[in-house]
């Protein structure tokens, strides 16, 4: 059930989407004016007046497409960058509609000054508006104002982890209230009471009312969801079912909808769409002032190589990245020439007598490494990222592992987590996958920053690299 002052509330919000839509245009015409008194701008500016009817048309437009698109929904559980894109998306949208038809309705074309300034300005300020709203609530519903009452249907760990979510994320303001399962009198779970049975929830929940009920119950009980949804369709309460995951150990989970089926995404990772392209666009950067950097004691390195021993300076050897894909990793040749030819593909071990004296202090300092920089700058590795390997050895690994092939839903990298942790030559490799795997669902840019900045310190000198 929808609290009373919900219907307020989005009046306010409706309120403050159109004040700023105004204010955009407001603001851009006297950046406008300001360029043009300092010198930037040499045209002529149109009265303020001149710009009113397109402000007029975007605010309705704002009214009827922020609507539409679900922006004055219920967003207690959606994330604070989700809301962001979801704003964004719908102020260009408006801004884009409104370009268009002042154009073909005018015979005068607008200052495209002008709409490239209220563009980037409404962006800004309704970003600002949806952070300071959701810190107000947040500081409201950390004193117990704004808050919004909740059942759990069901009592297995999926309900627990949800109940113990809820109380974590105070910024929500969803306050759980019971679980509803089958159990005995006066039982308990998590200091909350457990009342039942399950087969009575539209009787419980009409004598203790409350706003949202949560159907956190086992997939295997698909029979008892199906009648449980059936009683709650005759309540008048906001229903959430939260799909049991728990027992499919991938990567996060994102769910999208075609049409009106949901589709669940197992295999999600962060590092796609913008984040994707401002992560290579990093790589591209760094790796080419490394590459500058460094460019002197590569050569120094490839001529010690060279005055040592016969063969190549550079190794080449085929690694797999993002989806499996098979590429030519470049390092240091470290070991005797064709050294591999009897023994075949293998890992390295202490005191490998493979291991030149050069390519052993090479190891250790991990300078041999360092042509990687090329691999990263082609775009086959990122410089952070779970370690690459060879197809024949993960051949083996895929059925030694769980969950190993998941590392491929990422780019290989440089260094990783793993590495950064003494997780290197012979360690274990399900305690590797483990910290690669965590890499991944966790992935920000700052932890790819702390990665980087940890790496002098405890990636490149390993007593485990050999």
């Amino acid at each position: 059930m929808v609290k009373r002052h919900h219907k307020l509330m989005l009046a306010l919000f409706k309120a403050s989407d159109v004040i700023i839509a105004a204010m955009a245009w407001v603001i851009a015409y006297y950046l406008l004016l300001l360029g043009k008194q300092i010198g930037l701008l040499h045209h002529t500016i149109w009265p303020l007046a001149g710009f009113v009817p397109p402000m007029i048309l975007s605010l309705i437009l704002t009214l009827l497409i922020f609507s539409q698109a679900g922006l004055y929904q219920a967003k207690r559980t959606k994330k604070l960058p989700t809301e962001i894109m979801d704003i964004s998306r719908a102020v260009a949208m408006v801004w884009g509609l409104t370009y268009i038809i002042i154009t073909l309705l005018s015979q005068v074309t607008i200052s495209r000054r002008m709409m490239v300034l209220v563009l980037v300005v409404w962006l800004l300020l309704a970003g600002l508006n949806r952070v300071a709203s959701r810190l107000m609530f947040r500081w409201f519903r950390r004193r117990g104002w704004n808050q919004r009452t909740a059942a759990i249907i069901g009592t297995g760990r999926l309900a627990q982890k949800l109940c113990q979510a809820l109380r974590r994320h105070l910024w929500t303001g969803i306050n759980p209230q019971y679980f509803i399962g089958e159990s005995e009198k006066n039982q308990k779970l998590l200091s909350l009471d457990v009342l039942g049975p399950i087969d009575a929830v539209d009787e419980i929940i009409s004598q203790q009312p409350v706003d949202i009920a949560f159907v956190a119950m086992p997939g295997q009980h698909h029979s008892q969801i199906t009648k449980v949804l059936d009683h709650l369709s005759m309540l008048n309460l906001d229903v959430r079912v939260v799909p049991d995951l728990l027992s499919f150990h991938f990567l996060k989970h994102d769910v999208t909808q075609l049409d009106d089926i949901p589709i669940i995404t197992m295999t999600h990772s962060p590092q796609h769409g913008w984040n994707k392209l401002a992560k290579r666009v990093f790589d591209i950067i760094i790796s080419l002032v490394a590459l500058v950097l460094m460019a002197v004691p590569m050569m120094l390195i490839a001529l010690i190589i060279k005055l040592t021993g016969p063969g190549l300076v550079f190794y080449c050897q085929v690694r797999t990245s993002l989806g499996g894909q098979p590429f030519k990793i470049i390092k240091f040749r470290t070991m005797r020439a064709n050294c591999e030819a009897d023994t075949g593909p293998v890992w390295a071990s202490p005191d490998d007598p493979r291991v030149t004296k050069v390519g052993r202090f090479l190891r250790r300092t991990s300078l041999d490494e360092l042509p990687q920089l090329i691999n990263v700058l082609l775009g086959h590795m990122s410089l952070v990222g779970p370690r690459p390997e060879r197809p024949e050895l993960i051949e083996r690994f895929r059925h030694q592992v769980p969950r190993y092939m998941l590392r491929h839903q990422v780019k290989a990298g440089l260094v990783g987590w793993a590495q950064v942790h003494g997780l290197r030559g012979q360690t274990s490799l399900r305690k590797r996958v483990q910290y690669d795997l965590y890499y991944i669902t966790n992935w920000t840019f700052g932890l790819d920053l702390r990665i980087l900045l940890m790496t002098p310190f405890k990636g490149l000198i390993n007593r485990n690299a050999y």
